[in-house]
């Protein structure tokens, strides 16, 4: 449950548990103890985390009915960063914004049948 969500989000995002632990002032055992669901943060942390890595406080405790969009959403924007990196648009480790990756991904939507087409 929130275990492998928080593992999931930290991996995603290439970080080790010390980097989230210092992100979040915690520390790396508190990080491994959530991983394995052994314990859980307090509200305030939560928070800390849901913002951090731009989800909703439900779709980590999986009280989100939806929570699988969200998962749906992180492996795109993954692919789409691995892809950029991969062409050469984007450098491995540089990261583009909340703002930048809605309007590519957007643009990348609406122009999916001429993409296809233009083969």
């Amino acid at each position: 449950m929130f275990g492998e969500k928080i593992k999931q989000l930290r991996e995603n995002a290439n970080l080790y548990q010390k980097e989230l632990a210092d992100v979040l002032n915690v520390t790396s055992q508190t990080i491994s103890g959530w991983e394995i669901n052994r314990t859980t943060p307090d509200y305030d942390t939560l928070v800390k985390i849901a913002n951090y890595f731009n989800v909703s406080t439900d779709y980590l405790l999986n009280n989100e009915k939806k929570a699988s969009e969200y998962e749906d959403k992180l492996i795109e924007k993954e692919a789409l960063r691995k892809a950029l990196i991969n062409s050469g648009y984007m450098q491995d480790g540089e990261d583009l914004s909340k703002d930048e990756l809605k309007k590519l991904m957007d643009f990348i939507k609406i122009n999916k049948k001429y993409i296809k087409d233009s083969k």
